[in-house]
């Protein structure tokens, strides 16, 4: 008798330990809830100060640099923020400044001793320029969430989210997320590239810490925020900039790329323009462009394609793509890229203080006899 009542002690208690650990587990957050979560979180921040650190290695660069920040939302306006650089691989960075009150931006070079400065809608536009490919993506076929919830239920639809374990990200507990990207889902620029988000999540204030693109084709890069503190009351003068004596004032709009006559770009260039003695047949120069003082000469094709030629001061040496083939190129080292259909080509050097780029819709042979004719 004293057997079996054990026996169902001991099952009781195991029964009871079972129906526990099912009610916790069933409590804990889901991956997607805790996303819910974070994006109500942030919902709920009006200012923010902190640290992060950005670390970027793709075929082209490595590099990174520590930035303060400071943040407020705006209610009529995308917000206000200031930006500064602690810190950086690249010492032309340091001290690097971006402000913006929300209407007005400016940007502070310390190694050009520029400041650049005008509104946000021409910062944008600016950058939508830089961005150009990026045109090809539709954004209205998505409808705009209305909520957190409808937000990450939007993302599932291109990525299947899971959670993993607890890390420590700046010596404070975030939980894991892992991002996969569903090839069939996402656009084929993106799916082309490929590549997983990791997504760290502060476990008590539900706000991100850390973020991190790996296994892509154009390398990988990660956000991790050092310090941050929400809804403290920041001075209105972090918002706007005052230059300092001897530093030149540039308008934004004088960024923009101007079309120019090849006798006016000639005359206005800080260096030798040089021009093609040889080019396709039926190639013919359609455009000169004027680009922060580099030019550009553009030609069309009589099949309906195209190619540029690009000449300008340096700024330093690129790191080579793994994906492109070292040429010889006017007596220099040049770097030649050949898409993988073979349907564009990029031929790049430097001289001296001076780069060059042959590129567009032209064969690799035909680039390097354009390059090979420059006077």
């Amino acid at each position: 008798m004293n057997n079996r009542r054990n026996l169902l002690l001991v099952v009781g208690a195991v029964v009871l330990i079972a129906v526990l650990v099912s009610g916790f587990v069933l409590m804990q957050p889901t991956a997607e809830d805790i996303l819910v979560q974070t994006l109500e979180t942030m919902e709920t921040i009006d200012n923010a100060h902190g640290v992060v650190e950005i670390n970027v290695d793709t075929v082209d660069k490595d590099e990174w640099a520590t930035i303060e920040f400071w943040g407020r939302r705006g209610e009529d306006s995308p917000g206000a923020f200031r930006l500064v650089v602690l810190e950086s691989s690249n010492e032309k960075f340091i001290e690097g400044t971006v402000v913006s009150d929300g209407e007005n931006l400016w940007a502070y070079s310390p190694s050009e001793k520029k400041v650049y400065f005008g509104t946000i809608e021409e910062a944008k536009q600016i950058m939508a320029d830089k961005r150009a490919e990026m045109e090809q993506f539709d954004k209205g076929e998505f409808d705009h969430p209305e909520n957190a919830r409808e937000a990450v239920d939007l993302l599932q639809e291109y990525f299947e989210i899971a959670l993993s374990n607890t890390e420590f990200v700046a010596d404070t507990a975030a939980q894991l997320l892992i991002l996969n990207p569903i090839p069939e889902q996402m656009p084929a620029e993106y799916a082309a590239v490929g590549g997983q988000v990791n997504l760290w999540i502060d476990e008590v204030r539900n706000l991100p810490l850390a973020v991190e693109l790996n296994g892509s084709s154009l390398g990988k890069g990660r956000i991790t925020v050092k310090d941050l503190v929400i809804n403290s009351d920041l001075d209105d003068g972090l918002f706007i900039f005052e230059p300092q004596e001897g530093v030149d004032i540039v308008a934004l709009a004088d960024l923009e790329p101007k079309s120019t006559t090849l006798a006016d770009a000639t005359a206005s260039a800080e260096f030798e323009l040089l021009t093609p003695s040889e080019t396709p047949d039926g190639a013919t120069l359609v455009d000169v462009l004027e680009v922060k003082g580099a030019i550009v000469q553009r030609f069309t094709l009589p099949d309906g394609g195209s190619f540029s030629i690009a000449q300008g001061l340096t700024e330093g040496t690129a790191k080579p793509s793994e994906e492109s083939q070292t040429v010889e190129v006017r007596g220099v080292t040049g770097s030649l890229f050949v898409a993988e259909d073979g349907s564009k080509v990029s031929l790049t050097w430097i001289d001296g203080d001076l780069f060059y780029m042959v590129g567009g819709d032209i064969t690799s042979d035909q680039a390097l006899m354009i390059a090979e004719s420059l006077q």
